[in-house]
């Protein structure tokens, strides 16, 4: 269906728009929410959702939409990719503190859950208040996942770089960190 007719159809009878809508770009949004939503996070029913909302802010904000400066197609692209990417960026404040990261700043052992949560969240805020690229790095590697091959190619850096600027910054948020554990 062309996107005039789709638009039509949405204003006319919204319901049966919204089937054509996602029977016609459903696989493409999901598609480009998973790439944008890190694996080592997120599950198929997060990504599933995550999908289901862009239909959603697509049809509150069909006044926004303008067919002049792109198709629907390209738009709903646009909306996946940022809803994914506001999406990961809201949970890195309540992520798991993973173990490698633990055992990298000097293997605390936590008594409560209160301590753990008082961890992670001084971490994250030692981690954000990082010179670009250690943030990036430290945040890929350690919360998202990503191997330091895949950094370096995100980032075109080398491996060995990658390396080192990780080594350094752990050794950097340990340090920080030794008056947390005090």
């Amino acid at each position: 269906m062309k996107d005039a007719e789709l638009l039509e159809l949405l204003q006319k009878n919204p319901e049966k728009g919204l089937k054509t809508l996602i029977a016609q770009f459903g696989g493409l949004v999901y598609t480009v929410v998973r790439r944008n939503l890190p694996q080592a996070l997120f599950c198929t029913a997060d990504a599933e959702a995550c999908a289901a909302e862009v239909f959603s802010d697509f049809y509150l904000d069909l006044n926004k939409y303008d067919p002049s400066k792109g198709s629907i197609k390209a738009w709903l692209c646009v909306i996946a990719r940022h809803n994914a990417i506001d999406i990961t960026r809201r949970s890195t404040e309540v992520l798991p503190l993973d173990e490698e990261i633990r055992a990298d700043i000097g293997g605390i052992a936590l008594e409560s859950d209160l301590e753990e949560r008082e961890l992670r969240h001084a971490v994250l805020s030692e981690v954000k208040s990082m010179n670009e690229p250690d943030r990036e790095i430290l945040l890929r590697k350690f919360y998202l996942g990503e191997s330091s091959k895949e950094i370096a190619a995100r980032l075109k850096m080398s491996v060995s770089n990658v390396d080192t600027r990780t080594s350094r910054a752990v050794e950097k948020l340990r340090k920080k960190l030794d008056d947390w554990r005090k």
